[in-house]
Formats: structure tokens, C-alpha cells, sequence
């Protein structure tokens, strides 16, 4: 061949490479996926030096991650890509830009390769590309080097934009997921806030209605149950949402649903105000619900007083996130019962003390209008006095008429003041339960024996004056409102010896039965006998 000849065919040759490399440069540069882009590179590289076979790889640390092979008289090997790596790992220098090395011949290379390119890339992986013999049998020169390598540097180029792009992809995706996740938890924490600000009822029922619509609309949970029960009392509160009908739970129901509920709790001993998850929920299912509970909570207001929050299956899968806002919500719902037990208990005691206060006015308006009536009397008896004292005086001597006509007067002051007086005898005794009289040596015994309660019957001003040790003062009068006072708390079956004297029997006769009536049983009355009497038997 000429030199002119030899010129042309040269010139021919680099054009039919140049277009090689302008189209594989426009093929590339639309291309997202990197195994289009290894199959665009493996079939560029074989047409435009002529290579009988060929493969093309994306080598990991001891892997081939990706392949692209054509007409391979063997396929490639894990094996192979151990030891590629290995031969890769072992040449020194600094290697940014594709690179050829010495061909691997062996029973593990896929072919007798002329030409092994490598083309690093990132994060310690390498683009690899294997070229057999040529087809028409002549070695390779250097333009067919240039070319090998100018298309790696263009598979280089590509495959790094192609694996960034996927990795923006990838992180863009993470940071939606994360975003989502983020926006939930605040949805849930909002959720949370607005819980604490719109549960401001006080009635238990209503609180519990609204923590349970609150948990069940924001956790997309389309059934719940919420049940407390007051052992000490035996009453059960339910508020049952999403279903057809609250389901009919009997007493023996709720005491195996709080067993049930206890048996699976994490922590088998309650604290006050926390709420314990229940893992085991299988035994469940044999009560009559009407729903499978997924979730449960078991929890303790106060003593006797146990709560049990039951929620169906979640319409969204939740994460552990939300588990643990549910576990958050369920908290401050507690708090919430917990404050609405405390107002009912706080409101019923004030009707308490507001009844009672009615009955001290009662009874308050009652004395006042006795010191009245009393005073009235000792006045029309100081001038019933003076007027008899002036006429006994006007008088030389006194007439069995006169005598009798005192007595029966006397007698007639004597039983209005004794009528309109409110510790006053009464001249009838009043039928009743039958006292037991006992000696005083029985009295003793009882008071040393079984520490009776020594109740002294008599007027304020006669207790005062002299009463045995240990006695209290309880008269018939003020039996209610001394009994309310100071011996609501005294056990039914303590002894109480009620005495007096014998001119104060029916005070003692009165006071005894008024502690009958109080559901006493062992009332006891001591006749005949001075306080100062039981002094030794007192403790």
C-alpha cells in the first residue's frame, strides 16, 4: 500500500471513530440508568476496534455490582472479580482517569483479553472493560487505545453523573420520607397540645369521650373501648366508639377483662397515673368486645379505682414513633381522668359539707328559739314570784287554799318549762328497744376488760361538774349532732355503758336507745350509780 493510500485509509479511520464517539457522547448523555450506560459503553468500545468479544463491569470491593457483556466465550465469575480487585488493589500510583493494565489470563478470565481498560469511579468501585482479539486478526494500535480510552472517559463521565443522580434520588426520597415521618410526629405533638387545651371538662363521662373520639381520629383507629371500674364500689364507666352498639359488658366480664388486661401488662404492679401497654392481647378475644382489640393500655387512678383503654386495628401501619406518641397521648388522657375523679370527689364532698352545715343551722336556729321561749318563762316566773311574795307578805298567815294554790302553780310553771325547755323529761317514757342494765362491777369489767366507751348522759353543766375519767358527754338532746361529730368513726361492736344517776334514768334510757338505732349492738345502762362510782373501774 502507498503512502497516499495508507493516508486515506488512516483519515477514514479517524472520521469512523470520531462519529463513534459523537454518537456513544449523544447515546450517554440522555442516559439516567448505569446499566444503559455499561451496555451503550461494552457495544461502542467492540464496534469501534472490531473486537471479537467483550464485557464490561462495575467492580466493587470483591463483587461485579453491574454487568454488561457481548459474545463472551465465558461468563464472568464471582471468583474472577476477587481477583480483578486484588489485581487492581495491587498497582501503586495515584489513578483518577481511565487506565489500561496488564491483561489476567487464566482458567477464571472469561476470555483471552488484548485490552483491559479500568475507569475509576466513586466510593472505591471501578468501571472495568474487557476487548478480545480483533476480527481481523491484526494487534491493536494506538489509535485503537485512544479510542478504548477516550470512550471510558466518556463512560467515566457519565456513569459518576448517573450514580450521583441516583444517590440525589435516593437522598431526595430518604429526606421526603423523613419529612413525612416529621410532619406526622408534629401533627401527633399538635394533636397532643390540643388535647391538653380542649379536655377542660369536669365530668368524668364527658372526658372520656373526648379522649377516646381524640385518640382514635388521630391514630386512624376506627374502634375503641374505654372502661373504668371502681373495685371498692363496684361501678363501671364505659365509653365504646366506632362500633354499632357499646358492647354489654357484665360484672364478671369487666373483672376478667382488668385480669386479662393485668396478666399481659409489661409491668404486672401498678403505679398511679401510668399507663402499662398489654402485649398479650389473644385472651381478648373471648370477651364480647365487638372488635379485635390491636392495642391496649391498663392504668390506676387511685386505689381501687383501674381504667382499660382498648383500640382497634390502625387504617395506617404505624411506626415506632407513633407507638411511642399513642404511649404520650394515653398519659396525659390519664392526667385528664385523674383530674376529673378529683373534681367529683372534691364537688361531693362539698354537698357534704353543705349539708351538714344546713343541719348545724337547723339545729343552731332551734337552740335560739328554746333561749327564747326559756327566757320568756323565767320572766313570767320572776313576776309570778314577785306577785306571790307581795301578796304573802299582805298576808297575816297562810290558808291551806293559798298552800295549794302555790303547789298547783309551781307545778304548772314547772311543766310549761319543762315543755318548752329542750332538755327537758319527758313525763311519759316513750316506747323502745329494751337496754340491758348491767351493775356497776359489770361496768368496770366491760371498761377494764374490753375498753367500753363510758357515755355520760346528763346535762352539759352536770358533766362539767363532775363525770368519771374517760367519759365523754353525749346528751339526748345533742345525740345527733354530738354522735356526727365525734363518734361517726366508732366500731358497731365496741361496748357502751350509758350512765347517770337515777333522777337522769330516762336521759340514759334515751342516749342508749339513740345508739341502738345507730346499728350498735352492744348497749349497755348502768342505774344508780355516781360518776364518781366508776372512777376505779375507768382506764
Amino acid at each position: 500500500m502507498t503512502g497516499t493510500a495508507r493516508h486515506v485509509s488512516d483519515m477514514d479511520r479517524a472520521r469512523y471513530q470520531f462519529r463513534i464517539l459523537s454518537d456513544t457522547a449523544a447515546e450517554l448523555s440522555g442516559a439516567r440508568y448505569p446499566r444503559r450506560i455499561l451496555e451503550s459503553f461494552v457495544l461502542s468500545a467492540q464496534g469501534g476496534v472490531g473486537a471479537r468479544g467483550s464485557f464490561a463491569a462495575i467492580l466493587g470491593a470483591g463483587e461485579f455490582e453491574l454487568l454488561a457483556h457481548s459474545s463472551l466465550s465465558k461468563n464472568l465469575t464471582p471468583e474472577y472479580a476477587a481477583v480483578l480487585r486484588s489485581h487492581l488493589d495491587a498497582l501503586e500510583g495515584e489513578r483518577k482517569g481511565p487506565y489500561f493494565v496488564p491483561s489476567l489470563q487464566g482458567e477464571l478470565c472469561p476470555g483471552r483479553c488484548e485490552l483491559l481498560l479500568v475507569c475509576p469511579l466513586d466510593e472505591g468501585r471501578d468501571g472495568v472493560l474487557g476487548l478480545e482479539a480483533n476480527l481481523a486478526g491484526r494487534p491493536y494500535d494506538e489509535n485503537d487505545r485512544q479510542l478504548v480510552a477516550s470512550l471510558g472517559t466518556l463512560f467515566q463521565t457519565s456513569l459518576r453523573f448517573s450514580l450521583f443522580a441516583a444517590r440525589v434520588e435516593l437522598l431526595n426520597a430518604e429526606m421526603a420520607k423523613r419529612n413525612d415521618a416529621l410532619d406526622r410526629q408534629i401533627f401527633h405533638l399538635s394533636a397532643l397540645r390540643e388535647l391538653s387545651r380542649e379536655i377542660i371538662r369536669v365530668d368524668m363521662a364527658d372526658v372520656m369521650d373526648s379522649l377516646l373520639l381524640t385518640i382514635l381520629g388521630h391514630f386512624a383507629r376506627p374502634q375503641g373501648i374505654l372502661v373504668l371500674h371502681d373495685r371498692a364500689t363496684g361501678g363501671v364507666m364505659t365509653s365504646a366508639k366506632g362500633g354499632a352498639e357499646a358492647p354489654a359488658l357484665a360484672a364478671s366480664d369487666v373483672d376478667r377483662l382488668f385480669f386479662l388486661c393485668l396478666a399481659g401488662a409489661r409491668e404486672k404492679r401498678l403505679q398511679p397515673l401510668s399507663a402499662e401497654p398489654v402485649d398479650q392481647l389473644h385472651a381478648l378475644s373471648e370477651l364480647p368486645l365487638g372488635f379485635p382489640p390491636d392495642r391496649a393500655f391498663i392504668f390506676m387512678l387511685r386505689d381501687n379505682l383501674y381504667g382499660v383503654l382498648l383500640l382497634g386495628r390502625t387504617l395506617d401501619p404505624s411506626t415506632a414513633v407513633e407507638d411511642e406518641l399513642l404511649q404520650a397521648f394515653v398519659s396525659q388522657g390519664v392526667m385528664h381522668l385523674k383530674n376529673a375523679d378529683s373534681f367529683a370527689t372534691i364537688t361531693a364532698l362539698n354537698e357534704d359539707l353543705a349539708r351538714q352545715n344546713e343541719e348545724l343551722r337547723s339545729t343552731i336556729a332551734e337552740l335560739t328559739r328554746a333561749r327564747d321561749h326559756i327566757s320568756v318563762l323565767e320572766a313570767a316566773g320572776r313576776r309570778i314570784a314577785s306577785i306571790v311574795h307581795s301578796k304573802a307578805r299582805s298576808l297575816d298567815r297562810v290558808r291551806a287554799f293559798d298552800f295549794l294554790l302555790i303547789v298547783l302553780l309551781s307545778l304548772g310553771m314547772a311543766l310549761a318549762f319543762n315543755l318548752h325547755n329542750p332538755r327537758g323529761i319527758p313525763l311519759v317514757e316513750p316506747p323502745g328497744a329494751e337496754v340491758e342494765a348491767i351493775t356497776k362491777a359489770r361496768a368496770q369489767e366491760l371498761v377494764a376488760m374490753e375498753d367500753a366507751l363510758l357515755v355520760d348522759a346528763r346535762p352539759r353543766e352536770f358533766f362539767e361538774r363532775e363525770s368519771a375519767p374517760g367519759a365523754i358527754n353525749v346528751p339526748a338532746q345533742l345525740f345527733d349532732l354530738v354522735y356526727m361529730m365525734q363518734l361517726a368513726s366508732e366500731d358497731p361492736e365496741r361496748p357502751i355503758v350509758v350512765f347517770g344517776r337515777s333522777v337522769s334514768r330516762r336521759y340514759d334510757l334515751t342516749v342508749a336507745r339513740k345508739f341502738l338505732g345507730r346499728d350498735h349492738e352492744r348497749v349497755y345502762i348502768v342505774t344508780g350509780v355516781e360518776p364518781r362510782d366508776l372512777q376505779g373501774g375507768s382506764k
